[in-house]
């Protein structure tokens, strides 16, 4: 029996491992967004989302010309489509739900390269890369596309790319795997201006192989037919702009050391430390490319992918180097993800390199050192990066989320432009921010930070309104209690009563327009006995469902979240005496999808600490397997 529990354990381990994987990078990915960043669409969102593709869509005015429009240099379809889907299906446009829904991507992609490693690669070198592929993943260093709802372009990027590489060089033709892999070097063209490269790599790979005499040239003419489509196409049909030619090398320093800083990340001091970061990619490439008959069938293709992948990498350091190359700069943060692929080649280079097994007695030992030196110098750059992100780079983007939503949710709720005259905007330029917000589609399905409330008419009353801006104590809220800014309230709070008066609130009926979800502002003594705040049936009067935090406010305002009834509803409230008061603001709509976005950020941080936790189990208990039932 125990034997067999060994054996089925070692079974499923790699599903295992491959699904705490997914969930790590899933929830380090969310609980950076939930920590810093906002709801609320912003910058290039308002005018590649809102002006280009919300617009035409729910306007029916020339879809499909705006859908491929370029944004920039880049026409960027397949983050459009996804983010249109992901409106249409909420009702509301969310920029946390994007994120979310992004992270999906370079959690599968890690997936994706661990389970190809573990079908190529030695088995020693299997936990070493889920710690790496954790790390490089998971770890936000970049930051901007973990925030950022329009940055699943880089993943698509990286994912097609990845795909076309791993398959197209080494499918039959027309095979479903051919037809697969075809497919994702041309969807390539519509994830980044770049996008044509992995085409480029492929023809590259088939062109090595086939001077190997490893295959023929009637095996390769399909493939090599349709990748030169694909860097034709993207060649011809690129596109420029004039107002980004001040971002291009203005010479051949600027554009060598924009290509440096990029080999040398993330140890910034010197582009030496380029040279060990990418040794493993350069010492695979010549082992692989010199000819010797060492190497099984099996363990070149592997190389082959990951001298792709590296080569791939290379062209986009090239093009950065081009296009955004004024001053030789640093990369910045979106560009990150592609420079971990880059890693990822040399760590995967690592790993066969020791897997092959053709590594001359004489050079075991500068191998074995150069590895440990290059962990280390990856583990003390990410380290030190992380460390930069959070405590550098990332507070001041909350503090200014934070006042952008403030002011848009100001502007909103008066129509006062002062409120915009500001640089916590998420446009650059208050006249023109203001031109996008205005469009009735946009404005009608903002998400709940923003969202002007539902209009809450009083039937019946002996609450007191109390509306913003004014200084403590207001009408109805306990003195240290500060008013909502430019919200109207209904409080009970009342220190003069002579003696315990019950105090009750009715409203006029009304309707929720999205469904999903209704967040109340909440203050007091709600959630506690005798104290009542709830919806009831607008019809019957029955209630329907409780509205409460899950803590008690007291003088503060949290949040409270109840399912929007389907048809007319009232608000009910009722506080016994003064010293067991409360307060509520008018709901806010929010939607379905963005309820769950929010509650799966939130709870980001749990995922990523329980994927962690369970792999150490497992990793545990194959060691203790190991002890018990050694492998024969």
């Amino acid at each position: 029996m125990l034997s067999v529990a060994i054996k089925t354990l070692q079974r499923i381990l790699p599903a295992a491992f491959a699904c705490c994987l997914f969930a790590f990078v899933l929830g380090a990915r969310w609980a950076v967004f939930d920590r810093f960043g906002m709801d609320l669409p912003e910058w290039d969102q308002w005018d590649a989302e809102g002006l280009n593709l919300l617009a035409p869509w729910f306007t029916h005015d020339h879809f499909f010309r705006a859908l491929f429009t370029p944004h920039n240099e880049h026409r960027v379809v397949l983050t459009k489509l996804l983010n249109l889907s992901l409106t249409l299906a909420n009702g509301q446009w969310d920029q946390r739900l994007e994120t979310t829904v992004n992270a999906l991507l370079p959690a599968s992609l890690a997936v994706a390269f661990f389970l190809l490693a573990r079908r190529h690669l030695a088995p020693r070198t299997l936990v070493p890369l889920w710690l790496f592929l954790a790390a490089a993943l998971g770890i936000p260093v970049a930051w901007q596309n973990v925030l950022g709802g329009f940055h699943s372009q880089q993943f698509f990027l990286v994912a097609l790319a990845f795909v076309a590489i791993a398959l197209l060089p080494f499918a039959k033709s027309f095979s479903p795997r051919w037809w697969f892999a075809a497919a994702a070097a041309a969807l390539g063209l519509l994830s980044m201006a770049s996008g044509f490269f992995a085409a480029v790599i492929v023809i590259g790979l088939l062109g090595v192989r086939l001077f190997r005499r490893e295959t023929t040239l009637r095996a390769i003419l399909p493939a090599a037919v349709v990748c030169t489509l694909v860097i034709a196409l993207g060649w011809f049909t690129r596109h420029e702009v004039d107002y980004h030619a001040t971002l291009k090398a203005k010479n051949f320093h600027d554009f060598i050391f924009t290509i440096l800083r990029s080999l040398q990340w993330p140890a910034p001091f010197t582009p030496w430390f380029g040279l060990l970061l990418w040794f493993p990619w350069t010492w695979l490439a010549v082992r692989l490319l010199r000819p010797s008959g060492q190497i099984s069938p099996a363990a070149r293709a592997f190389g082959y992918l990951v001298l792709g992948l590296g080569a791939w990498v290379w062209l986009q350091f090239l093009a950065t180097g081009y296009a955004r190359g004024a001053g030789g700069p640093p990369p910045a943060s979106r560009y990150i993800d592609t420079i971990l692929s880059g890693l990822v080649a040399n760590a995967l280079a690592l790993a066969w390199l020791y897997t092959a097994g053709f590594l001359a007695a004489r050079v075991r030992l500068g191998f074995a050192a150069l590895t440990v030196a290059w962990v280390a110098l990856f583990s003390w750059g990410v380290t030190n990066e992380f460390r930069q992100s959070l405590a550098v780079d990332l507070p001041p983007v909350k503090v200014y989320h934070d006042y952008a939503k403030q002011n848009v949710r100001n502007y909103l709720l008066t129509g006062d432009a002062a409120h915009l005259n500001h640089d916590e905007i998420p446009y650059p330029g208050a006249d023109a921010f203001i031109g996008r917000i205005g469009i009735p589609d946009l404005r009608s399905r903002l998400p709940v930070s923003v969202r002007p409330p539902l209009p809450l008419a009083v039937n019946r009353s002996t609450f007191y309104p109390a509306t913003s801006p004014a200084l403590p104590p207001a009408p109805g809220l306990s003195p240290t209690t500060h008013p909502l800014d430019y919200r109207t309230t209904w409080g009970s709070y009342s220190p003069h009563d002579p003696v315990p008066t019950v105090r009750e609130f009715t409203s006029a009926p009304l309707r929720a327009t999205v469904g999903g979800w209704l967040r109340f502002e909440t203050a007091g003594h709600v959630g506690e006995p005798g104290v009542i705040l709830e919806l009831r049936d607008a019809r019957t009067g029955a209630a329907l469902a409780p509205v409460a935090s899950n803590q008690i406010p007291g003088d503060a305002w949290r949040a409270a979240y109840v399912p929007a009834p389907p048809g007319e509803f009232i608000v009910f409230a009722r506080a016994p005496d003064a010293a067991h008061w409360l307060a509520f603001s008018e709901p806010t709509e929010m939607a379905t999808g963005s309820f769950w976005a929010w509650q799966l950020s939130k709870h980001g941080l749990l995922v990523a600490e329980l994927a962690l936790i369970v792999a150490s189990l497992f990793g545990a208990m194959t060691l203790l397997s190991r002890r018990v039932y050694p492998a024969r």
